[in-house]
């Protein structure tokens, strides 16, 4: 009999790397979607005649605002259904948002396509944090979050290079035809691979006011929502401002954009495990807040092999935040109630790249300039700094 349990753990122990993987597949699956529009972003101007960038990029805010709406309500959900039903059913969204963009005749019937997306999205982000909270314990869970936060750097080195060469060959419509496709795989995986996770029960579960009056978690929200509004807003706008203001061809700025995801998707896992071995999460996102705003004001203000290394810096100072943020709602509420937590620092996170990356669009707007735009990307930077300071962690 000892036999026998310890092998049901060991196959339990080895199961969670696959539910780890399937769930990355899936935030995968969402994100390429969503990071594929950058680089269209001149020929859909083009198409449909849209002057403004401000109003262009709604593009990119509209995915972001059913998150705001549903992140929250999607934990709940999360407590009561089976996260694989919800999981799926997210995933089918992010098909459907895919194929009706790719078929758009219009820049409204493309934000409707878009908005869809982020219908899927919502619930695609708020699962696949919770499923890995269910499966690794607080030991881990640094180490876990750390190779899950590569989801977004992931997607977007893929994204944005694949986008810009796929528009390019065979017009600004086929990248989302390869989102519809890879997000019907990722359903059929979704479905077939993941179950729930041993350390969380209906019975243990505590009251989801708890979860909701929880000063720390707000905080923590809040301090997810300037780094995604840094980030998004950056890889939204980059490839353009490379392209307008430092004469970069389309292709390759794009992959300099990528840069800072090509950083992260290297140090995000490394940082990840640094947290788990110290015990210390503070000194990592408050650190990483700093070098951020540092090097989105050295962006501003540089060009050539200066603005290369900058990007990268960026990409590296970027990466010290994923991996914490994403471990303290299971650290602060525990994994029964963390599902409401990643609920409200997935809402926190949509209500940032929701506003700021048109705000970053209007002041390209405004001033017709580069360096404003990077220098406006700083101040959130600095925001972040001051909401990393007041969290009572290590």
């Amino acid at each position: 009999m000892p036999f026998m349990e310890t092998e049901r753990s060991d196959q339990k122990s080895t199961y969670r790397w696959v539910v780890l993987g399937v769930s990355l597949f899936a935030f995968v699956a969402y994100a390429f979607a969503f990071q594929s529009f950058p680089p269209l972003i001149p020929s859909v101007k083009v198409e449909f005649h849209v002057s403004s960038d401000a109003v262009i990029a709604l593009a990119m805010s509209v995915v972001l605002i059913p998150g705001i709406l549903l992140s929250l309500p999607a934990g709940f959900l999360l407590g009561k259904y089976r996260v694989r039903t919800v999981g799926t059913l997210s995933l089918l969204g992010v098909v459907l948002g895919s194929v009706v963009s790719a078929l758009a005749n219009s820049f409204s019937m493309l934000l409707i396509g878009r908005f869809i997306l982020g219908l899927g999205g919502a619930f695609v982000t708020t699962a696949t944090s919770t499923l890995i909270a269910q499966w690794f314990s607080r030991e881990d869970l640094g180490k876990a979050m750390g190779l899950f936060g590569i989801n977004m750097p992931l997607a977007t080195v893929i994204a944005l290079p694949t986008s810009s060469l796929l528009s390019t060959s065979f017009g600004w419509r086929f990248p989302f035809h390869i989102s519809s496709v890879v997000g019907v795989v990722s359903m059929i995986v979704f479905l077939t691979m993941v179950k729930a996770g041993p350390l969380t029960s209906p019975k243990k579960k505590g009251p989801a006011r708890t979860a909701l009056l929880n000063t720390e978690i707000w905080k923590v929200g809040f301090a997810w929502l300037f780094f995604n509004a840094v980030a998004l807003s950056f890889t939204t706008w980059a490839p353009t401002l490379f392209e307008e203001f430092r004469g970069i061809p389309r292709v390759q700025a794009s992959f300099l954009a990528s840069l800072l995801m090509w950083a992260a998707l290297f140090c995000v896992p490394i940082y990840g495990y640094l947290s788990d071995r110290t015990g210390r999460r503070k000194p990592f996102a408050l650190l990483g807040f700093i070098l951020m705003a540092g090097a989105l004001i050295l962006t501003g203000l540089s060009s050539g092999l200066i603005l290369v290394a900058s990007v990268l810096l960026l990409g590296i100072s970027a990466a010290m935040v994923p991996a914490i943020m994403s471990t303290l709602p299971p650290q602060i509420l525990g994994p029964t109630l963390a599902s409401i937590g990643f609920g409200i620092t997935n809402t926190c996170m949509n209500i940032g790249a929701t506003i700021v990356q048109p705000s970053i669009g209007l002041v390209k707007d405004l001033t017709q300039s580069y360096a404003p735009c990077f220098l406006a990307m700083a101040v959130f930077a600095a925001a972040g700094i001051a909401m990393a300071y007041t969290l009572r962690i290590r």
